[in-house]
């Protein structure tokens, strides 16, 4: 039960939250039945319910820390926080973060029994200072630590502590999940549709390459529209080809769960590349990985389906969430054709503001027909971010963004900015889509004219500089030991510490 009664302004409020209540507490439930019926270990579910719980109250980043008798064993954290994930475990309350955003904590615990902490971080106002969001939040830890319990007395162990240290082995043994005939390794990301994970594909002749597993989520799969747009998906997917774009290699069915096996980005999107350089990157890498991304672009858009017409794809959700920048110096451009019905499963709660439209083209925000160059105006947009650290066209709320995106002229150029690099972006950024390049293609050539793009192995330089540690992750997932035959009658699911962080 939550610690105080909540007032609500209106009666309508009141049935609003309690619907979100009653979503946690399903979604709970289901997430808790799919990880002890396939075998996935306790990260696979935080992973899901932190992604799933943040959605509710439009949070772009939180965590979630569980502790043994010694110390952190499992952390999952989303997005940036902003703050040491490991301190903040021991908050609770209302926190305003430096950067303006909001920060709301809860302990995790039954009893006397301490097991971690939840965190979400919101942006916007709080017409009510956030007191019915850190109601939610805390309702949202009590069915969390209720959900941990009950995971780990169904799996064993000599108590909840003592189980949750099994946890902190320095060299985690593998998990026996499985889909298919994939070998779950770790959970990868949760987004609204679906959740992504690390994988080994797995037949008669042993173990083969490790793979990204996208899985449609436990409490969606029973939606015949989802089902439908993520095999959609699938279908487009299998037949894009090219070294920017994420390659599929399989999808199909089992035990009543929806799969794509896809390839492995090894790398971090740009929108966390750009956050942890902490201000504009160099023009040259700038410029880099956007041309990438536009040949992958390219390549979509002139797809030709089998009676040989153009299939006009149009990706509707270019962002620098959606460019993926590997360790070898590669950019992907990932969710081709995924973005029209993503992320409309959320509850607005009373008092909070919600997201912004900040990559729309003009023509998108109108509600108007699209083509292949509206992702060019999002690829602007983003190019605009990565080299000045800022976003065009971001104001306060909603409403007032999609009128800069329309009307709003582009800012005046930065000094640091050349005039020839300017020029391009001016094309790019038209409010008509007439006025802007004629393809990817062009606006990658006219890119690369305008500033020299850095080679993969500047890239390379740039990625291990600030992601040491996610690159040391990656490695050590390829020489993590399989587990023993599926479907053994005797095996016991095994849990590890996971420190990767979710893409938002």
């Amino acid at each position: 039960m939550l610690n105080a009664p909540v007032e609500f302004p209106s009666l309508e409020d009141e049935v609003v939250f309690l619907r979100a209540l009653m979503s946690v507490h399903r979604m709970a439930d289901v997430i808790l039945e799919d990880c002890l019926e396939r075998g996935l270990d306790l990260d696979s579910g935080l992973d899901v319910f932190l992604t799933q719980c943040a959605r509710l109250v439009h949070a772009p980043a939180g965590f979630v820390s569980l502790r043994g008798t010694r110390g952190p064993v499992v952390t999952r954290v989303l997005g940036e926080p902003g703050v040491d994930v490991q301190q903040a475990a021991f908050w609770q309350g209302i926190r305003k973060l430096d950067d303006g955003r909001t920060l709301f904590c809860t302990r995790l615990a039954l009893g006397s029994l301490e097991l971690g902490g939840l965190g979400l971080v919101a942006e916007g106002r709080f017409e009510d200072g956030g007191r019915m969001v850190m109601k939610l939040v805390e309702a949202i830890g009590e069915q969390l630590d209720t959900a941990v319990l009950g995971f780990l007395a169904l799996t064993g162990g000599k108590s909840a502590l003592e189980r949750l240290d099994g946890l902190a082995a320095d060299t985690p043994p593998p998990s026996r999940g499985h889909i298919g005939r994939y070998e779950v390794v770790t959970p990868l990301g949760t987004g609204g549709m679906a959740q992504v994970l690390v994988a080994r594909t797995r037949g008669p002749e042993g173990l083969g390459r490790m793979v990204a597993l996208k899985r449609i989520l436990p409490h969606l799969s029973s939606d015949p529209s989802v089902v439908e747009q993520f095999l959609d998906e699938a279908r487009i997917g299998l037949r894009l080809a090219h070294p920017n774009l994420v390659h599929v290699y399989d999808f199909g069915e089992a035990e009543g769960a929806y799969f794509i096996a896809m390839e492995l980005v090894r790398g971090v999107d740009l929108e966390r590349l750009i956050r942890a350089v902490r201000g504009p990157l160099e023009p040259a890498h700038a410029v880099a990985v956007v041309c990438q991304g536009l040949m992958g672009l390219q390549a979509a858009h002139s797809l030709l389906g089998e009676d040989g017409a153009p299939l006009e794809l149009v990706h509707r959700d270019m962002s620098p969430h959606n460019l993926m920048v590997g360790f070898d110096g590669r950019v992907k451009v990932l969710d081709f054709g995924v973005a029209k019905a993503r992320a409309q499963r959320t509850v607005t709660l009373p008092g909070i503001v919600k997201g912004k439209p900040l990559y729309m083209s003009p023509e998108q925000a109108r509600g108007m027909k699209l083509d292949a160059r509206s992702d060019l105006f999002s690829m602007g947009l983003i190019l605009y971010q990565a080299l000045t650290g800022v976003r065009a066209f971001e104001k306060p709320d909603e409403l007032a963004t999609m009128h800069a995106i329309c009307d709003e002229a582009l800012p005046s150029r930065p000094s640091h900015i050349s005039r020839s690099l300017w020029s391009v972006l001016r094309t790019a950024l038209a409010k008509r889509p007439e006025a802007r390049f004629g393809s990817a293609e062009e606006m990658a050539e006219r890119l690369a004219d305008a500033c020299r793009p850095a080679s993969d192995s500047e890239l390379v330089q740039l990625m291990l500089k600030h992601f040491p540690d996610r690159n040391r992750e990656f490695e050590r997932l390829e020489r993590s030991p399989p587990a023993g035959p599926l479907g053994s009658a005797d095996e016991t699911p095994i849990m590890r510490p996971v420190r990767l962080k979710t893409p938002g």
